[in-house]
């Protein structure tokens, strides 16, 4: 099939990135089929998936297992992981760079394979406690949380330079929200864009994505109508939070590349986002189901002689401790040519750090395969039947979690104040086996510290003449 060119309007530089649809919607459904080429970077054949980021990294991966073991080709870096009490005298900012590189790729040392995306936020956030305001949103830091304004969010993407950037929305992060604050949504989202496009910070050539709240379309009319109308020359791309918003968009805007920084659960919620015409989403449950010790094992349509087959394995269950077969059993991954379910078992029992890096390898090369395959299925023209099957086929969630992951991180969970559980089993007492030694020590026993005659009375030595 000879791909057609996106006959959308022109964005910053062609140079710098372009987006091919090569495969149409269909009646049936949104999903479509295209190539996206940022400069310097490997093609990325969408639909396809972006791996969120801890501090710049994909977390239990270092960089060479990254590019050894795994074929990530997209990750996404939020700001708020290296921001904390000053945002100007942030390390980030002054990493030296040599020639050709940027300073965000540098600080984190992001191989050359993985396409930077770059926003203000974690995918999943922490709701923070304070409201955002007509000029900032509210963060979380390693230190607390804050406000970043947009002028700091606008300074950041000028200096950091990632492949691609986003620009700053006010998402409501909490359920029931009024009227008012809907309408607030979205005109402050509108007019950050405004203020962004106005204060240089798409004028680095590189790609910039308009962000979409997840509103409602008649509540985003007035902002869908600018995007078009008069911020064409400056849009690369949207960014939207739900895949909902989809639905109402302009013929015109939808030949544009969509990312989605949401928080899919399942594969079946992956495979809804596909379905309604997203074209590169965020898979934070992939990290997280290695944290909790589950080896993926789906595929894509999965077996039509099957049903309600689990989505995973749970490796911390007693039943694989003896269990010599690989994690998945088709699967070619570093993980499961060289280990078996029992020794990842161990490991797990051990709280080894191996454990959930052999487990992230092999959860990421699953996601490669579904992707691959869901592209082969919307080529075939039967992507639609083949989701039905899909469910029909796997149970509705994951397993769910039986034993204790990695610890976590403070800025990974909300505090809710005082006399709330601890987020991680103590690690260390205090030190009880060595004081009851110390009081032995102390006692009657004899110790090399006595005289000859207590240390030959208790049998610890004979005393020569």
């Amino acid at each position: 099939m000879d791909p057609l060119e996106a006959d959308s309007p022109a964005r910053l530089s062609d140079a710098m990135l372009k987006f091919v649809l090569e495969h149409a919607a269909s009646s049936e459904t949104a999903a479509r089929l295209g190539q996206l080429t940022a400069w310097g970077r490997p093609t990325i054949n969408t639909p396809h998936y972006i791996a969120p980021t801890s501090r710049g990294v994909i977390p239990h991966l270092s960089h060479d297992n990254l590019q050894k073991h795994t074929r990530i080709s997209a990750v996404y870096v939020p700001l708020e992981d290296f921001i904390e009490k000053s945002h100007e005298n942030a390390p980030i900012y002054t990493t030296p760079t040599q020639e050709g590189e940027t300073p965000l790729r540098r600080y984190i040392g992001l191989p050359t394979q993985c396409l930077s995306i770059f926003g203000p936020r974690r995918v999943p956030s922490i709701t923070p406690p304070a409201h955002n305001t007509n000029s900032s949103i509210a963060i979380s830091t390693s230190v607390g949380f804050r406000f970043l304004e947009l002028e700091q969010y606008n300074n950041a993407l000028k200096r950091l330079k990632a492949d691609i950037s986003i620009s700053l929305a006010d998402v409501i992060q909490r359920e029931n929200a009024s009227v008012k604050r809907v309408e607030r949504s979205a005109d402050r989202t509108h007019a950050w864009l405004r203020d962004s496009v106005e204060g240089g910070a798409t004028q680095n050539s590189l790609p910039f994505f308009a962000s979409l709240p997840p509103l409602e379309p008649q509540t985003l009319s007035l902002y869908l109508g600018d995007l078009l109308d008069v911020y064409k020359e400056q849009i690369s791309g949207l960014c939207l939070y739900s895949p909902s918003t989809l639905a109402g968009l302009p013929d015109d805007l939808r030949q544009l590349p969509t990312l989605c920084l949401s928080d899919p659960t399942t594969p079946q919620a992956l495979l809804a986002g596909v379905h309604a015409g997203v074209d590169m989403m965020t898979v934070p449950f992939v990290t997280q189901s290695s944290e909790h010790g589950i080896a993926l094992s789906f595929s894509f349509p999965g077996s039509k002689n099957q049903s309600d087959k689990p989505l995973g394995s749970d490796l911390w269950s007693t039943a694989h401790a003896t269990d010599l077969s690989p994690l998945s059993p088709d699967c070619k991954c570093y993980t499961c040519r060289r280990h078996h379910r029992a020794y990842v078992h161990h490991l797990l029992q051990a709280n080894e750090m191996l454990a959930w890096t052999l487990l992230q390898i092999h959860n990421y090369t699953i996601i490669d395969s579904f992707f691959d395959s869901i592209r082969e299925s919307i080529k075939q023209g039967t992507f639609v039947a083949d989701i039905d099957a899909f469910c029909r086929a796997h149970e509705p969630e994951l397993p769910k979690q039986t034993g204790q992951g990695p610890r976590v991180r403070g800025y990974q969970t909300k505090s809710v104040g005082g006399g709330e559980m601890r987020k991680n089993p103590k690690a260390y007492g205090k030190l009880d086996d060595q004081m009851q030694k110390l009081a032995e020590a102390e006692s009657g026993v004899a110790t090399p510290d006595g005289d000859a005659n207590q240390i030959e009375e208790h049998g610890l030595a004979k005393k020569i003449e």
